[in-house]
């Protein structure tokens, strides 16, 4: 009797461990495409009109201190939600109380080979005695698979600067 009962159970959830069966791969889920910041495009300094450059002149600067993806593979490409973690510290010629910036999500293919760009607004409010800010910023983008699949893929994720801006950077760096 207890053997027709395990055989009975057995035949009825027979697909349902079959369909089981593909979620329980013996080869882990690749990882996600490397996610990150290149170094000259992680800082941002906004600096008060009229060419000055020294710190009495500095309104804003900005730092992207983390990236994180989460990633989702299927036939046809992969999910990948992205927390972004954005710092702003207000300067001493700050007159707005809001910082208005720009950073970019880009995939790159290879070396240099940027295959998609989108670049994001975000305005900071400093509200009462606030100097810095942390904030957080999340979104889902979709990557479709390459023709020689995701071993030169990565997420890169910066500041959208000006040239100067970007020159800026380049000399604070030692």
């Amino acid at each position: 009797m207890r053997r027709f009962a395990l055989a009975t159970l057995s035949a009825a959830l027979l697909p349902f461990a079959l369909s089981l069966a593909g979620c329980a791969s013996s080869e882990p889920p690749p990882p996600c495409p490397p996610a990150g910041t290149p170094t000259p495009l992680d800082n941002i300094t906004l600096f008060a009109p009229g060419g000055g450059r020294d710190l009495t002149e500095v309104r804003f600067s900005g730092r992207i201190s983390s990236v994180q993806a989460a990633c989702d593979y299927d036939d046809e490409g992969v999910d990948v939600d992205l927390a972004v973690d954005i710092r702003v510290e207000r300067g001493p010629a700050d007159k707005s109380r809001q910082a208005d910036l720009q950073y970019f999500v880009a995939i790159e293919d290879g070396p240099g080979n940027i295959t998609a760009k989108q670049v994001f607004d975000v305005a900071v409010p400093f509200e009462g005695n606030s100097r810095r800010l942390a904030r957080r910023e999340e979104l889902s983008l979709r990557i479709p698979t390459p023709a020689d699949g995701f071993k030169q893929t990565r997420v890169l994720v910066g500041f959208q600067l000006t040239p100067e801006q970007l020159e800026f950077n380049r000399r604070q760096r030692p």
